[in-house]
């Protein structure tokens, strides 16, 4: 499966070899760097970039790991796979941030961002 087919099942490994359970929305930024356009008081346009470094926001299932685990977690690779479309995600030395908040109702953690020195797409 390749090219035009998105979703599916997904997970998230960390360097230890456990796994989140991913759910709802998970956005990728791979880009390196952001840019903004500059409007100059002639109308001319002008752009600034800034370096960024690639992320991913994720909610997963709550329990699967302690927020404080998972934040003060050192920096280490970590890998989401898209099942069903053979697309893996590498983030390379990542880090987790955020502010994990708790859904009680549902179950769901949020708040979290994988940031990484490094991102790398493969498959599909």
């Amino acid at each position: 499966m390749a090219g035009k087919d998105f979703g599916g099942r997904m997970s998230v490994r960390l360097s230890s070899g456990s796994t989140l359970a991913l759910r709802g929305t998970f956005n990728v930024s791979g880009a390196r760097a952001s840019s903004e356009a500059i409007t100059n008081q002639d109308g001319s346009m002008d752009r600034a970039f800034t370096p960024r470094s690639p992320s991913a926001s994720i909610n997963f299932r709550d329990g699967d790991i302690s927020a404080d685990d998972l934040i003060e977690a050192p920096r280490q690779n970590i890998v989401i796979n898209e099942e069903n479309t053979g697309v893996t995600h590498h983030f390379i030395d990542a880090v987790f941030t955020g502010t994990p908040e708790s859904n009680r109702v549902n179950g769901e953690a949020s708040g979290v961002t994988i940031v990484g020195e490094a991102y790398r797409k493969t498959g599909g």
